[in-house]
């Protein structure tokens, strides 16, 4: 519960700053509250709620899980943002390259930032 209201506040954060109506606050809470779900679909039986690390799981489980949230909040965020049927393909658009920027991103600083005991 409070990772979710956590969630809520940074989302309504970034809102605040880049006045855009709540959209980022939504994308946040409705990830936050997918999260379980996603976690132990990406890491199956090694998701231990309290005791699992995303630097000790290895590479595939790490690239899924931030894949699917990536996916799912931009997806959210951006159908939010555009509002219309009409314009599924631009949303479409918009995620997937955002969406890649953003993976790659996430994995490029999760490899320089993990600590490996060798």
């Amino acid at each position: 519960m409070l990772f979710i209201f956590l969630s809520f506040l940074l989302g309504l954060t970034v809102d605040l700053f880049l006045d855009s109506g709540g959209i980022n606050a939504a994308a946040a809470l409705s990830i936050a509250y997918a999260r379980p779900v996603i976690l132990k679909f990406s890491f199956g039986m090694q998701y231990e709620h309290q005791t699992m690390k995303l630097n000790a799981v290895e590479f595939g489980s790490k690239f899924t899980y931030i894949a699917i949230m990536t996916i799912l909040h931009h997806i959210i965020l951006f159908s939010l943002e555009i509002f219309s049927a009409s314009r599924i393909l631009l949303v479409l658009q918009k995620t997937l390259f955002s969406s890649i920027f953003t993976i790659i991103l996430c994995l490029l600083l999760s490899v320089i930032f993990s600590r490996e005991n060798k």
